[in-house]
């Protein structure tokens, strides 16, 4: 590190007076140096970069937080400073070689600020717990967002030392009312800027949800499936509360930033419930039961409107139907699951999306809501399904015929859908007539003609679908 210093005297006369200081082990000049590098140029900012990274030798990692380890603590705790500093204000794609060789390094002093000054009540505590929490969330952050080898894989999912630090981030951010710890303020350079520890963690999370030792580790900290799932859908349903939902106004630049990390971090949180629930079925019915879907079109519901954007809009709307789709692959009981999807609004949102052109994303979502009707269709023998949707169709017709009558694929489908559903209630209705002299089970006659009909109705399904046609009954 001490090679670069006929590069240090490319700075103007007083960063490197204080450059020099740190070298020297100096807390002070550390301090003042992060505080005056708000100012500095990029070209400042890249040579100084070798600086920050000096001080954070693992073999002076204490054991324990005590007044005789006090200057290699700040040493360290300035060197995050600088680097969360350095990069937040250049481009982290185009210069991360410095985080990346030295992760190995940084990863432990984030533990140890974790463990000490997070987790942990010290006797000693040099750093106080809400500048720690923002500290480490901030460099876990930039870990995740430069910290990709060439191969793309990631350092932060692929330290495991790691793991516990950011499930309990994400725990601790859930549970705190304290609105200083959930404001993080973290700008990023030409990304806009991150305003919500709620975000930041469920960004580290799925990241790393793909491991299932992390996964795992997120369990144990959660204490059982159960907290475990209630925890993840206390994200979903306090989106609403990390910005002002109510009449924003779009234009802004800042609304409109801030409604994309909302959609993004909702987006996030389906996959990241999606993903727990393909590894674990204790988990995918532990969601269930807790209304995960309940709770994540009602969500969607109210962004559908609101989302600035069409990538944005597409990846939360696939995100959503896509966990929908894989609970009526494999939940125990499906048609509680779509039943619940309706009353949460899953219809009028499908049609709301399909107007909306072709995306160029492997989730097209003209073929979402084409699988939406023909998972209905299937549906529609369950009395509960057709219950429902016998008292709301004619409200359909009023308010969403005329939004399907502008894209024609879709209008086919509602007209036939439409039809159907009508077709099947006076079908239900001769079965009342007839049902209790001839049998005992509700639904029977529904049944019957659905099963007489079902091999001209299965042409053109869709594969969704297919996967459906044998659901139980």
């Amino acid at each position: 590190m001490i090679s670069a210093e006929s590069l240090l005297l490319q700075l103007p006369q007083d960063i490197l007076t204080l450059a020099r200081g740190v070298l020297d082990r100096s807390v002070t000049d550390f301090q003042q140096l992060c505080d005056r590098i708000t100012d500095c140029s990029v070209t400042d900012l890249w040579v100084l970069q070798p600086v920050f990274y000096m001080h954070l030798d693992t073999d002076h990692v204490p054991s324990q937080s005590t007044p005789a380890v006090t200057t290699d603590i700040e040493l360290a705790r300035w060197s995050l400073v600088g680097i969360v500093t350095t990069l937040s204000n250049i481009d982290v794609h185009a210069e991360k070689r410095c985080l990346l060789s030295a992760w190995n390094c940084i990863a432990p002093w984030l533990l140890f600020f974790h463990n000490q000054f997070i987790m942990c009540g010290v006797n000693y505590r040099p750093i106080d717990r809400t500048p720690a929490i923002k500290l480490v969330a901030s460099m876990l952050f930039h870990g995740l967002i430069a910290g990709r080898d060439s191969d793309g894989n990631s350092k932060l999912a692929t330290t495991p030392i790691l793991f516990r630090p950011i499930a309990e981030l994400w725990m601790l951010a859930i549970e705190t009312k304290d609105e200083d710890v959930l404001n993080i303020q973290m700008p990023l350079h030409d990304l806009g800027r991150i305003t919500s520890l709620r975000l930041v963690t469920i960004f580290l999370v799925g990241e790393c949800m793909r491991s299932e030792s992390f996964v795992n580790t997120l369990v144990e900290v959660s204490g059982g499936i159960g907290p475990f799932t209630s925890a993840a859908l206390k994200y979903v349903k306090a989106i609403a509360s990390v910005t002002n939902l109510k009449d924003p106004d779009i234009t802004s630049e800042a609304v409109r930033i801030e409604l994309i990390q909302v959609v993004t971090m909702f987006s996030t949180c389906v996959g990241f419930i999606t993903g727990t629930s393909m590894q674990s079925a204790a988990i995918r019915e532990g969601f269930i039961v807790r209304h995960s879907i309940r709770h994540i079109f009602s969500t969607l519901r109210i962004l559908q409107p609101l989302i600035p954007g069409r990538g944005s809009t597409e990846k939360a709307l696939a995100s959503s139907f896509q966990y929908l789709f894989f609970l009526l692959e494999r939940a125990d009981v499906p048609v509680s699951v779509f039943h619940e999807a309706l009353r949460a609004r899953a219809l009028e949102i499908a049609v709301r999306m399909a107007p909306f052109e072709p995306a160029k994303m492997e989730a097209n979502l003209h073929n979402i809501s084409a699988d939406f009707f023909e998972i209905l269709y299937h549906y529609l023998v369950h009395d509960k399904i057709l219950t429902y949707t016998c008292k709301h169709v004619n409200t359909w017709s009023n308010t969403l015929g005329p939004i399907a009558r502008q894209d024609e694929n879709l209008w086919k489908d509602w007209s036939a859908m439409e039809r159907t559903i009508r077709s099947y209630v006076s079908l239900r209705s001769k079965e009342e007539m007839i049902r209790r002299p001839l049998s005992n089970e509700k639904g029977w006659f529904l049944k019957w003609h659905y099963k007489r009909h079902s091999a001209e109705a299965m042409r053109g399904m869709s594969s969704c679908a297919v996967l459906l046609k044998a659901m139980p009954a």
